[in-house]
């Protein structure tokens, strides 16, 4: 292992210990950042009419701009910024120069009068927005001894939910204000269309938000191999995953599918209620926006918690035991969910469904850097990111939309593709996972050691 130089022995005795209020602070600038980064992904899916009339462009090129453009480029992007974050010294710079591109591309959509310029404008907030968490969860990781990570990571995880839901309420206030006024008019700048002038107004605060990662004091590094040296090189990274290949793979592999499930779910189930009961989407805002707003921040901070209470009490496993039980207990919930003959038994096991389901989601991440060596966390969790991505994002709405369109021929069947998906995803999640619960406990021990 790499002997710490002199200066670096400084650094470390000047930097901020873990323990106290202002590592709470941290959690809550990386939490804004997180909500802001929902907001300004996430609005897109408000306009897509105006920008079709404006632009005339089909479902296709919209498809495009609020999935490949934005998704792909934001993993491509993620692998890179993991191995810088592994080796930077101050981390929190590469989010205050990724907030400030990622509202600077967000800005760039507003000035945007064709399908290419809007590509390439979502594509720089894909890019900006995969410096954030990244490099928030190996901060947050060095900030918070194991007993008490997983409830920070899970109150920065519920940024993205909640950021999400302020993008359709603020987007959806946006867009209504500026079309009864016909637009917005700025000087020297010229005219912009309502749908132009959201985005203006959401990548505004992108400034404040940049200046607020200012805030943040490097921590010391945590929880370094000592068969690694302190900055890594690519063939050690990779030989030290390759050697726990099964512990890594799985829980990598579950992660992806959990994404796939909850991902593809979410995007289909608001058109499931609207062909199945004739709900308008209105109501499918309202209701079902609302059930996984209340039931996703209340589950993912119980899961948080409950991680602290079982390590206290001397169980060193307490996440991956909290990710599998949450796993297995949510599976009935979730299949039945679409088969019910009601919309309100349907919204009510759907809402049981997020609310076990939810306790895993910042817990399965704080179980990754559990496992993983301070040197090799950004990477870990680039990679980590990139399977949410491509199997969530990339897969999940495909594969609903395949059982449908392929293997019943009929849009009414919509809700047994639902629940198939369910059912088979389901027992190879909970497989993963014990699979990766024997290896966990001795990486667990042996970082530790």
């Amino acid at each position: 292992m790499v002997t710490a130089s002199p200066a670096m022995v400084a650094e470390e005795n000047a930097a901020p210990r873990r323990g106290g209020a202002f590592r709470w602070l941290v959690v809550a600038i990386l939490f804004v950042g997180y909500c802001f980064s929902a907001i300004d992904a996430r609005v897109l899916t408000l306009m897509v009419e105006p920008i079709q009339n404006d632009l005339g462009l089909t479902d296709f090129e919209m498809g495009l701009l609020q999935g490949f453009a934005f998704s792909i480029l934001y993993s491509m992007a993620a692998l890179p910024i993991g191995r810088y974050v592994d080796r930077a010294k101050r981390r929190s710079m590469l989010i205050f120069w990724g907030v400030l591109f990622w509202s600077l591309m967000t800005a760039m959509c507003g000035f945007a009068s064709s399908f290419v310029g809007l590509f390439i404008a979502r594509v720089g907030v894909g890019v900006g927005e995969a410096t954030l968490s990244p490099t928030a969860y190996s901060l947050i990781s060095d900030y918070f001894e194991r007993k008490r990570r997983a409830l920070a990571i899970s109150f920065y995880a519920i940024g993205y939910p909640i950021g999400g839901g302020l993008a359709l309420l603020i987007g959806g206030w946006l867009i209504t204000h500026f079309t009864k006024q016909g637009g917005l008019i700025l000087p020297l700048l010229g005219d912009f269309e309502p749908w132009q002038a959201v985005f203006l107004c959401v990548a505004a605060p992108g400034i404040l938000v940049a200046a607020a990662m200012l805030l943040i004091r490097e921590p010391p590094r945590q929880e370094l191999a000592k068969e690694l040296a302190q900055r890594s090189t690519l063939r050690e990274g990779f030989d030290y995953v390759m050697q726990r290949k099964v512990l890594f793979g799985s829980l990598i592999g579950s992660l992806g599918l959990i994404a796939l499930l909850a991902i593809g779910t979410a995007l289909w189930f608001p058109t499931f209620l609207i062909r199945t009961y004739a709900m308008s989407p209105g109501e499918v805002g309202m209701y079902y926006g609302g059930v996984m707003l209340v039931c996703g921040t209340i589950g993912t901070l119980f899961g948080g918690w409950l991680s602290g209470r079982l390590m206290h009490s001397g169980r060193a496993d307490a996440n991956m035991r909290i990710v599998l039980f949450s796993t297995l207990l949510k599976g009935f919930p979730l299949i039945l969910a679409p088969l019910m003959p009601t919309a309100t038994l349907a919204l009510a096991m759907m809402g049981l469904g997020t609310l076990i389901g939810q306790a895993s989601q910042g817990v399965m991440l704080a179980a990754i850097q559990d496992v993983t060596p301070n040197q090799l966390r950004g990477q870990v969790t680039a990679i980590a990111l990139l399977a949410v991505n491509l199997l969530g994002m990339g897969l999940g709405a495909s594969v609903i939309a395949a059982i449908t369109d392929f293997g019943f021929g009929d849009q009414g069947a919509l809700r047994y593709s639902i629940a198939i998906t369910g059912a088979v995803t389901l027992p190879l999640i909970l497989v993963m996972l014990v699979a990766a619960l024997p290896h966990y406990r001795r990486a667990v021990e042996q970082l530790s050691s």
